[in-house]
C-alpha cells in the first residue's frame, strides 16, 4: 500500500471580531500551550495579554523596554502551527512536508507585515537559532523598515519579526520586536529571548 501524507493550509482558530484583553496579575499561562508569560522579562515590562479566538488556542503578550538609550516594543505570540497528517509516510517525507508548510506560514506572516504596515521594506531575512539552556530551536527572521509614530513621535522603525514553527509540535512562537532604527537593540532582543523561556506542554 502507497504511502500517504497529508498536508493541510493552517487550521485557523474561530477568531473574533478583535482582540479581547486577558486580566492578568503576575505570571500568566496560556492554558492550551502551557506557555507562561511572565510579568517582567529583565528590563521588559508586561503590558497587556490578549486573545483573539473564541477557543483560546490563539494568543500574544505585549512587553515594553524603556531606556534613556532608546524603546522596545516586544510582542510574543502562540498559536497552532498548521496541521500535518501523515500515514505510513517515511520521515524525510514527513519533514519535507513540514519544512514545506513552516515556509508557506512564515511568507503569510512577512505579507501580513507588509499590509499593515504599507510602504515597509523588507531589509534581511535569514535562519536563526535560539539557545535557552541545553535547548536549540531553529526558526526564521525578517527585518523591516518603515515610517510610524512610536514613543510619542513620527519616526523611522525597524521591526523583525522571529519565526519558530511546530514549537513543541504543534505551535507557533513568533516574535514581533519594534524599535527606533537609530537604536540598536540586538543585545536587549538576545537577552528577551533567552530569558523567556518556552514553557510549551
Amino acid at each position: 500500500m502507497a504511502a500517504v501524507l497529508f498536508g493541510c493550509s493552517t487550521m485557523r482558530p474561530k477568531h473574533l471580531a478583535r482582540p479581547e484583553v486577558i486580566s492578568a496579575e503576575g505570571n500568566f499561562t496560556h492554558a492550551a500551550s502551557g506557555m507562561t508569560f511572565p510579568s517582567s522579562v529583565g528590563g521588559f515590562q508586561r503590558s497587556k495579554v490578549l486573545r483573539y479566538d473564541t477557543e483560546n488556542l490563539d494568543m500574544s503578550a505585549g512587553y515594553d523596554l524603556i531606556t534613556v538609550m532608546g524603546s522596545v516594543a516586544a510582542t510574543i505570540y502562540v498559536y497552532p502551527a498548521p496541521s500535518l497528517i501523515s500515514i505510513g509516510s517515511p520521515p524525510n517525507v514527513v519533514a519535507a512536508a513540514r519544512d514545506r508548510l513552516a515556509q508557506n506560514e512564515f511568507e503569510a506572516r512577512k505579507r501580513e507585515v507588509m499590509h499593515f504596515r504599507p510602504g515597509a521594506l523588507l531589509i534581511e531575512e535569514r535562519e536563526v537559532s535560539l539557545q535557552q539552556g541545553n535547548a536549540t530551536y531553529l526558526g526564521k527572521m525578517a527585518t523591516f523598515e518603515y515610517e510610524e509614530v512610536f514613543a510619542g513621535q513620527r519616526q523611522l522603525l525597524r521591526s523583525h519579526l522571529y519565526f519558530f514553527c511546530f514549537a513543541g509540535g504543534k505551535w507557533v512562537i513568533k516574535y514581533r520586536f519594534t524599535h527606533p532604527r537609530f537604536f540598536d537593540a540586538t543585545k536587549e532582543i538576545d537577552e528577551f529571548m533567552k530569558n523567556l523561556l518556552w514553557t510549551l506542554t
